[in-house]
């Protein structure tokens, strides 16, 4: 198992691919900072200020992050190396990929999350660029002032990420069962897109909330930032770890069954 979780994490290090995507996402990162301020001084006004939301997180971790995802699952399938992985198990595999999973999710929330750590160093002032907030990054910029410790602020940031794996990880069955990259990046943009319909229906629908909340689709913006409850925040990353194990399972129980060519 560890030198699976080794092998595996070499390749996707090697992968160009990856490095790609990871650097894209960091001037992504950058370039909704930059704009964000331009937004707080006047240089860009509220008409504008709509089109910048485009380059935040929630938009652009649903992009490359399901990108990512199939390029280190749907790729074994495609490239055939899951025949030289499975001798280790199917069990060990999906654990292996769901080690690996979030460990890449974790690291593309990096390039936001380090930029709001910047601004906040820098006293860059956000002030006035709250409809730019798509997520607790940018938000926690707009709200920070002296009466919130930096354990807060770290703990802000922590279910933001871990939020963020826990969404994403439903494109890893998907990867498991359709075995293309292709079409799990294009199921994983379409799904974030309807993300924001789930919560208007669970809010219309009593008995469809009541799952909802239960997964870390419930946990937006509203829910993860500075003023939000420690025991709130704890409890989104609770949920987002259990609901990321569930996809871990759903993909066993897929690979568990599946015919390998």
């Amino acid at each position: 198992m560890k030198n699976l979780l080794k092998a595996t994490l070499y390749r996707v290090w090697k992968s160009s691919g990856v490095k790609i995507v990871f650097m894209i996402t960091v001037v992504v990162a950058a370039l909704y900072y930059m704009c964000g301020n331009m937004v707080a001084g006047g240089s860009i006004d509220a008409a504008g200020a709509g089109s910048v939301t485009g380059l935040g997180d929630a938009m652009i971790l649903w992009i490359f992050g399901p990108l990512v995802t199939a390029m280190v699952i749907g790729s074994d399938f495609e490239n055939k190396t899951i025949h030289g992985a499975i001798g280790y198990g199917r069990g060990k595999v999906i654990v292996n990929d769901m080690l690996v999973y979030a460990i890449c999710m974790l690291v593309l929330t990096l390039p936001y999350i380090l930029g709001s750590v910047l601004c906040l160093a820098g006293g860059v002032n956000m002030e006035g660029a709250q409809m730019t907030a798509v997520s607790a990054c940018m938000d926690t910029v707009i709200r920070y002032n002296e009466t919130y410790g930096v354990g807060k602020v770290i703990l802000t940031y922590l279910a933001f990420a871990c939020v963020t794996v826990g969404q994403i990880s439903i494109c890893v069955p998907v990867a498991v069962k359709v075995k293309k990259p292709v079409i799990v990046t294009a199921f994983g943009f379409f799904f974030g897109m309807i993300t924001a319909l789930l919560a208007t229906l669970a809010s219309k629908v009593e008995a469809f909330q009541n799952v909802y909340k239960l997964t870390p689709y419930a946990y937006g913006l509203a829910e993860v930032n500075l003023d939000a409850e420690v025991s709130d925040l704890l409890l989104a990353i609770l949920i987002s770890m259990i609901f990321t194990g569930v996809m871990g399972l759903v993909a066993w129980l897929l690979f568990k069954k599946a015919e390998i060519k």
